[in-house]
């Protein structure tokens, strides 16, 4: 009796001290499927090890760089990142910009050993990053964890497809507008974890080689929006004052 009692405690206080228990992003984003399902909590503390590993990076620290080996899948818990492709000329192509919660590439668990992308902290970042052996293993046995994983697929392909048909239709202006107005959107549902998601921790020249334009180009429209009191930016930040004045500018997108 009492040595099912001190089981009892020791499985609490292993909960109780693993790092994902008082994450507060937690309900809002893939985490809840893959910790919260009845096979990761019957998994023992040893399990755990393997499945999960955390870390703390500093900000413009590259988490992953291209062409290493990619054993884990990683999930944002803190901070922001983003993702990129080098090209010959040197510069440098934004592929996705990460916030709190977000999966850095959902299609992880099957693509190929080698990362063809790099991942740079554009802030200190905590991430958590899940045994992708593993996951796989978990997305062929569990159908309500591979159902939530293949909506994190579909909505990554919607964002990137929604970005092409923006860079080809939309004034620059317009793309501002609306790259601004998609980011407060996602931070809106995580409450718990962003607690001003009007404010976006970004510099304008991350948002100008994610649009495809020039930073001076970019400072040019933020300049325009902050004489119409619709963002306020500093030192690489913006904050959004006027979601309904930039809905105006791209209504027929939103």
């Amino acid at each position: 009796m009492g040595k099912a009692a001190t089981s009892s405690v020791q499985v609490r206080n292993d909960r109780e001290s693993f790092p994902c228990a008082e994450c507060q992003i937690r309900p809002f984003n893939i985490c809840k499927a893959l910790l919260d399902g009845e096979v990761a909590a019957q998994m023992p503390r040893e399990g755990r090890v393997d499945w999960q590993a955390h870390k703390k990076i500093a900000a413009h620290k590259i988490i992953k760089a291209v062409g290493e080996q990619l054993d884990r899948v990683y999930v944002v818990c803190a901070g922001w990142a983003f993702r990129f492709a080098q090209l010959p000329n040197g510069r440098r192509q934004i592929l996705s910009i990460f916030a709190p919660g977000d999966v850095v590439t959902p299609t992880r668990p099957f693509d190929e050993d080698v990362v063809g992308f790099s991942v740079q902290a554009l802030t200190d970042v905590r991430y958590c990053g899940y045994s992708r052996a593993l996951l796989k293993d978990r997305l062929a046995a569990e159908t309500p964890l591979l159902s939530a994983w293949t909506d994190l697929i579909v909505t990554e392909r919607k964002q990137n497809f929604d970005l092409l048909i923006d860079l080809g239709s939309l004034s620059a202006e317009e793309r501002v507008a609306d790259f601004l107005l998609r980011v407060v959107a996602r931070l809106e549902q995580r409450p718990s974890l962003v607690q001003d998601p009007l404010v976006i921790p970004l510099p304008q020249w991350l948002v100008a080689a994610a649009l495809g334009l020039t930073p001076e180009h970019v400072s040019r429209i933020v300049g325009g929006f902050r004489q119409q009191r619709m963002v306020e930016s500093g030192r690489g930040f913006l904050r959004v004052v006027d979601l309904r004045q930039l809905r105006r500018i791209v209504w027929l997108r939103v």
